[in-house]
């Protein structure tokens, strides 16, 4: 780690007001001649650094005057978002918590915009220790994260990174969940993969363990999954080869028993409700209606486009026709007439629904929008790189952003602020938010066997 030595002149503290305590002098190795260090007494004091870090000790924190050291330590902790700061005597404790401002420098591919922060915390470990926790106070902007601690030790500001579910996948995209299980489909890892790569298989994990199990046999190419009480269901793909047939099939999560419930087009999305289930045909680019035990599909939408994500409420099916058409669409469940909620849209992916709009991600320009279901203009919520993924919990929306920053994000729209929960991911291509669990994403990886399935705390 590389260390930097602040070279502070001794100042004594007058009251709360900013006391001015030097500059920032940076050092390879240890100060040279006196500790850095500024002095502080019962009145408290504050000390500012040219980088943003800074100090403030109120009144009554100490009971005499008291020297304090800060050394910048150049780190490479997973999740660091800027440096971290080493504050001494190690172990010296207070009668007020102090603030500390801890500032943020990662270096981003792209700029933040307007009212986007990072879900930045401040960390704190002793000297010679490597457990880091997770201080309580966490006012987060920009440029740092403010904090307070009754001690000295290590401190930093950071990311919590998110927890790896399964890892070492081939391209897993597929994601769905019940209150036991989350699903997910994958080519498998290079110790399971079959023969054929376009073939993968319809696994399951308990969030908060890594113990992963298949529950079937090699199928072609699935790439969508919904899940009931009794069964999970998925769209076997078949690669648009004709003589491999596209499927909706279904296993019993009970006995494991996989059916196939019909064969048609070139499936890419499936979604279900109580008594029927809805897919997309990317080959017919139609919108079907089936029971949920099999049966006749009805097509519900004509010139749909590629539907690979679908939304639903009580009454109606939403989806997005991709490039092919550049739609945001609904439908009647009960059929009926088309109604065109956007269009000429930049490659639309990810769509979401609540009562009152409808959200969808592009993958094009990198916007996030949504307009009323009753119809009108759209509103932009966020401007990304290469949005894909999107969920809906509440009133907090997710989306992921394949460019840029690589990055997760959770859109407040009651207070239109966006949290960038997690940067660095390698391609996030789906994400979903059950009630009362984790935020769940697929993460595509740049190679073969370098995929993820991840879960993240989020409101």
């Amino acid at each position: 780690m590389k260390r930097i030595s602040f070279m502070v002149l001794a100042c004594a503290a007058g009251g709360l007001g900013s006391v001015s305590c030097g500059g920032a002098d940076a050092d390879d190795g240890a100060a040279q001649g006196n500790e850095p260090q500024f002095s502080v007494d019962a009145q408290g004091g504050v000390f500012t650094s040219d980088d943003g870090f800074k100090i403030e000790v109120p009144p009554g924190a100490v009971s005499a005057a008291t020297d304090i050291t800060i050394e910048r330590i150049e780190g490479a902790r997973e999740g660091r978002v800027g440096p971290m700061y080493l504050l001494g005597p190690e172990g010296q404790t207070f009668d007020k918590p102090i603030t500390l401002t801890l500032p943020i420098t990662v270096e981003l591919e792209a700029e933040l915009g307007e009212n986007t922060f990072l879900d930045a915390y401040a960390f704190t470990a002793p000297a010679d220790a490597d457990d880091f926790t997770r201080l309580g106070r966490h006012d987060a902007s920009p440029a740092g994260v403010i904090t307070e601690t009754p001690h000295f030790s290590r401190f930093q500001a950071g990311m919590v990174p998110p927890a790896a579910m399964a890892s070492q996948h081939a391209y897993p995209m597929a994601l769905a969940a019940d209150e036991t299980y989350l699903y997910f489909a994958s080519g498998g890892t290079e110790a399971t993969a079959p023969a054929d790569s376009n073939d993968g298989y319809i696994y399951r994990v308990k969030p908060g363990t890594t113990e992963v199990e298949a529950m079937t046999a090699a199928d072609p190419d699935p790439k969508a999954l919904w899940v009931n009480a009794s069964h999970v269901y998925w769209a076997s793909g078949g690669d648009n080869d004709p003589v491999i047939p596209s499927a909706l099939k279904r296993v019993d999560k009970s006995t494991l028993e996989m059916e196939t419930l019909v064969e048609i087009g070139y499936l890419l999305s499936v979604i279900g409700d109580e008594s029927s289930v809805y897919f997309g045909d990317g080959d017919g680019h139609n919108i079907y209606k089936m029971p949920l035990d099999g049966g006749v599909p009805v097509v519900l939408a004509a010139d749909a486009g590629m539907a690979e994500h679908l939304a639903q409420d009580a009454e109606n099916i939403y989806w997005t026709g991709g490039a092919t058409t550049n739609k945001v669409y609904k439908v009647a469940k009960a059929g009926g007439d088309v109604t065109v909620i956007a269009e000429n849209e930049g490659e639309p992916a990810g769509i979401a629904v609540d009562a009152q709009f409808v959200y969808w991600a592009n993958t094009g320009d990198g916007g996030v929008f949504k307009a009323p279901i009753a119809g009108g203009a759209k509103t932009l919520i966020y401007q990304g790189g290469s949005m894909g993924g999107l969920a809906l919990r509440g009133s907090t929306l997710f989306s992921t952003d394949m460019s840029r920053n690589r990055s997760v994000q959770a859109h407040d729209l009651v207070t239109n602020k966006t949290t960038v929960l997690a940067l660095g991911q390698h391609f996030a291509w789906r994400i979903i938010a059950p009630e009362g669990q984790d935020v769940f994403w697929t993460n595509g990886g740049d190679y073969r066997f370098e995929g993820e399935i991840v879960s993240y705390s989020a409101p």
